[in-house]
């Protein structure tokens, strides 16, 4: 018997709750299933169908960036200009149709955009020592430039040309919902059973080891900056089919958004340890915390560092997991 079957015979003898327990996602839910209860009895609004409908059409966008960062962060890199890409693929978009131009042509132009922008970031990372946050942080100003020359500092209305994505709707809840549950599907399963998966884990892990055996590291990194620049693609085309409105300042912000819910949901910023369930929780997280005390009526001040104080501690609590396993 090889010792890859003989692990999978170990972990068949543990108890299915004390694999529960040990499942970092399970105090993710837990928390999240206590936070709403006391949340719904301090305030009875805050547990409505349409307070939540409200809440995922909230974090649609920030979620699906953050599948993407949890892919990079794996991968053992981070993105830091996701946000202003989003906003530079948003305005070109709106400043396509406001000037005549097919949703089409929009469409496509806003994903050879966020690709091309993206395989640029890959490429400089795969191929020079420079640290991802450095190179992502210097695009993230690069790209607010270029938004700013698009749009001139203006905005390019573009009421009811593309709306679709709230527009359509399915057991009253819009489209963008459930794209946003069809990219997590898909991206659970490339995550937990493909090939590019496991190679995703051991990049991360130790590129070395990786080379070693056999993975073109560089060209893998490279792909992973590439499908990030896809998602970013679909969030910004989500995004202005929501707000119908190009606007320099469109994405400003969400890339702390996308790297908080991937941390939160247990993504290692050492890379080589994420899940797409804990990210999905880890945005559901930030984005209740946010409404919640926007129902409460706590100062949007307050929410920052309520939102940072949860970073931290989430960070915290999966290094002192990790040191104890």
């Amino acid at each position: 018997m090889s010792e890859l079957q003989v692990n999978k015979a170990e972990i068949n003898k543990i108890p299915i709750g004390k694999k529960i327990l040990k499942n970092d996602n399970t105090y993710l839910l837990t928390g999240l299933i206590l936070y709403i209860v006391v949340i719904s009895m301090i305030a009875p609004n805050f547990a409505t169908q349409y307070n939540f409908s409200v809440v995922l059409q909230q974090l649609v966008v920030p979620a699906i960036l953050a599948v993407g960062m949890c892919l990079v962060m794996v991968s053992g890199g981070i993105d830091l200009s996701v946000g202003n890409l989003l906003s530079l693929a948003a305005c070109f978009m709106a400043f396509v149709i406001y000037n005549g131009g097919s949703v089409f042509v929009a469409i496509l132009s806003a994903i050879v955009i966020c690709v091309a922008g993206n395989l640029f970031v890959g490429f400089i990372i795969s191929r020079t020592d420079l640290e991802p946050f450095i190179v992502t942080l210097g695009m993230m100003i690069a790209y607010k430039g270029l938004a700013l020359i698009t749009t001139n500092g203006a905005e390019f209305p573009i009421m009811g040309e593309m709306g679709f994505a709230t527009s359509i709707r399915f057991f009253n809840f819009p489209l963008m919902i459930f794209i946003m549950i069809a990219v997590y599907i898909l991206f659970w399963f490339i995550f937990r059973y493909s090939r590019f998966g496991r190679r995703l884990y051991a990049v991360g892990d130790n590129p070395e080891a990786a080379f070693l055996a056999g993975i073109n590291v560089k060209n893998f990194k490279l792909l992973v900056y590439g499908i990030n620049g896809l998602l970013v693609a679909l969030a910004s085309i989500i995004m202005l089919s929501r707000n119908e409105v190009g606007n320099p300042y469109l994405g400003t912000g969400l890339e702390l958004d996308a790297i908080a819910a991937a941390v939160v949901g247990g993504t290692a910023l050492s890379g080589g340890k994420g899940n797409i369930i804990g990210t999905f929780l880890g945005a559901v997280w930030i984005g209740i915390i946010s409404n919640s005390l926007n129902v409460v009526g706590v100062s949007a001040f307050v929410q920052y560092i309520v939102t940072g104080g949860i970073i931290i501690a989430a960070v915290l609590v999966n290094s002192l997991r990790s040191k104890n396993a």
